[in-house]
């Protein structure tokens, strides 16, 4: 009895500690709405005459992926990856242009972590246009990478720190090879694969890189190359071929400068002055005069800027625009990966939106899972039958599986800088029985049918296994064939010359047929517009995760009573040579990892990654 009498009390103690934590969490939150109701958010206000800082922080993306609503609660410790979308840059240059408050420009790079070429020429051709107005553009950072520099270039004046440089190299390919380590472990990697130059196997199977894929390599990045000379040196009003004289004679001019590669940098014409960041803040304020502080020149940040003039349109007409950004893979996930539920979802909900218009796919994928690929093409197929246009833009890399999702587009449009093509399929399987001998373990049993077991990784694959696959693949790379010829109005024998996995940019690829049109991102939007006959009357509608209402509320309140410089997100400097050497095996063995293709077919491109 005294036992029960123990039970009872406990419960009861039970439910008054849960009402007095009940009250507890009432009375939090009711602080909280106090809180929020005291704070509420302000538009930020463009001081006339500002300038507008462009300053990006982290890798330049499609979408950014949604931050961390908790990070004050953390600071220091908050390492969230920065990064900036290339739609915020464009949209704010857009707007300031033409905007009577905003009397300059003023670029920043320092917290550029890299871009793709196409994301490099987007936003270079966007500064181009700012300048047209006649207002002033200023480059202001500490240093400039290869890619900071197309961009810094258009600037009317390039500030450069004294202790600073800039170092054009050129555009290359070296990819790690593991086959001599997979042979050390004993790993037996089966590779089934259709295509002459699909190289994204090799690294398994070679220990260097094979002629074919060399020829075509050197092929794209060559051309790459010269369209980035092309930019600076009409930016820069460079005679033709200067650059490169430039880099086959740095050991004599760096001798001549004297070891600086600043003052080598300012012989070269390639900055206008070596100053402190004291200085330009001087030069800037005696020109636009100061802030409220008297401490910098009367300034707006392109973020807040874009606060300040956000509309929010949401017309009756609407371009849906789905976003296919990173490695195409089966299931959900964020915005960093092209997962097919999650893309076949916002597809479907834009053809389910009696206000969608037309559908903009915006592809910037190397490829991934073939039968994710194909879900995601069949559901904007049946947009398609229901009389919805799709056009489709390609961005820095709509290659493999993002050309696959893209090919049956009614038009398909590409940056001349854009990587595109790699029409090839793989499979890959490794198996792991003669690591496992070499350790003394050993696999032995029986099975119903031939195939019973027959991808289990501590056997090694049959015959028989092995020529179901290879159909299937063969298979694949056909379909993949019929769907280019048909999306294209191509044979599909001459879409196989073309394809073969081979790589392409964007201005070959239209003189081939891969591409219907060269523009980039406003050019497809103009023309998805034109498709659907609603040119004079229509808003862009991004279709992505939305963040928890009330995590963003409590963020907004927890981030208005913490010093906003603990809220920037992490953004390191270029990581040493060994790391970025690391960083690629773990990329490739995460490549390994991720291969939950059903069918276990792939479309991907390995060499499209150029930064």
């Amino acid at each position: 009895m005294k036992g029960l009498w123990n039970i009872i009390k406990a419960m009861g103690n039970f439910v008054i500690s849960l009402g007095g934590f009940t009250i507890g969490i009432l009375v939090i939150i009711g602080f909280v709405v106090v809180a929020g109701a005291r704070n509420p958010q302000q538009v930020p206000n463009v001081p006339d005459g500002a300038v507008l800082v462009l300053w990006p922080e982290g890798q330049i993306v499609e979408i950014t992926e949604l931050p961390d609503p908790y990070a004050a609660l953390y600071g220091d410790f908050n390492r969230q990856p920065a990064q900036t979308s290339i739609h915020d840059i464009t949209a704010a240059l857009s707007r300031a242009k033409d905007d009577n408050r905003i009397s300059a420009l003023a670029l920043v790079t320092d917290s550029m972590a890299g871009a793709a070429p196409s994301h490099m020429h987007t936003i270079a051709a966007a500064v181009k246009d700012f300048k047209s107005s006649g207002k002033k553009v200023f480059a202001l950072s500490s240093a400039y990478s290869q890619s900071d520099y197309m961009i810094a270039a258009e600037a009317d004046k390039i500030y450069m720190n004294p202790q600073g440089n800039v170092l054009l190299t050129g555009y290359g390919s070296y990819p790690l090879f593991y086959k001599s380590l997979l042979d050390k472990i004993g790993a037996t990697v089966n590779v089934f694969r259709v295509g002459t130059f699909k190289s994204a196997v090799e690294p398994y199977i070679r220990d260097d890189m094979s002629e074919a894929a060399k020829e075509a390599n050197s092929e794209f990045l060559g051309t790459l190359w010269q369209q980035y000379q092309a930019s600076v040196a009409e930016a820069r009003e460079f005679e033709p071929g200067k650059i490169a004289n430039d880099i086959e004679n740095i050991s004599s001019q760096l001798k001549s400068a004297g070891g600086s590669f600043a003052a080598l940098a300012l012989n070269n014409r390639l900055v206008d002055e070596l100053a402190p960041r004291s200085k330009w803040r001087d030069d800037l304020m005696q020109e636009f005069g100061s802030n409220g502080f008297g401490n910098s020149f009367k300034q707006i940040d392109f973020q807040s800027y874009l606060a300040a003039t956000d509309d929010n349109q949401n017309g009756n007409n609407q371009i849906a625009v789905i976003t296919a950004q990173g490695e195409i893979v089966m299931g959900d996930g964020p915005v960093s990966v092209t997962a097919a539920e999650t893309i076949v979802g916002y597809i479907r909900n834009a053809r389910n939106n009696s206000k969608t218009a037309a559908i903009l796919l915006r592809v910037d994928s190397p490829g991934g899972s073939s039968f994710a690929s194909e879900l995601i093409r069949q559901e904007l197929e049946t947009a398609q039958n229901q009389g919805i246009k799709v056009i489709a833009s390609f961005g820095p890399v709509a290659a493999s599986g993002g050309y696959w999702i893209a090919a049956t587009a009614d038009e398909i449009w590409a940056a001349p800088s854009s990587i595109t093509g790699s029409i090839g399929i793989f499979g890959i399987i490794p198996t792991y029985e003669n690591t496992l001998d070499k350790i003394g373990v050993s696999t032995d049993g029986v099975g119903t049918t031939p195939l019973a077991g027959a991808f289990n990784v501590t056997r090694p694959l049959s015959d028989l296994t092995k020529d179901v696959i290879q159909q299937s693949i063969e298979s694949g790379y056909g379909e993949f064939l019929s769907l280019v010829a048909k999306g294209r109005n191509m044979t599909v024998e001459d879409v196989d010359k073309i394809a073969q996995g081979r790589v392409w940019v964007g201005s070959t690829a239209k003189e081939l047929g891969l591409v219907d049109h060269l523009g980039g991102f406003d050019d497809a939007v103009a023309a998805a517009a034109r498709a659907a006959g609603v040119e004079e009357d229509y808003a862009l509608v991004f279709y992505r995760e939305q963040p928890d209402q009330f995590d963003q509320w409590i963020a907004s309140i927890l981030n208005s009573s913490v010093d906003g410089e603990s809220l920037k997100r992490f953004s390191s400097p270029a990581p040493s040579p060994f790391i970025e050497a690391a960083l690629n095996v773990l990329d490739d063995s995460k490549f390994l990892s991720n291969l939950n293709d059903p069918l276990g077919r792939y479309l991907i491109c390995f060499e499209c990654k150029v930064r």
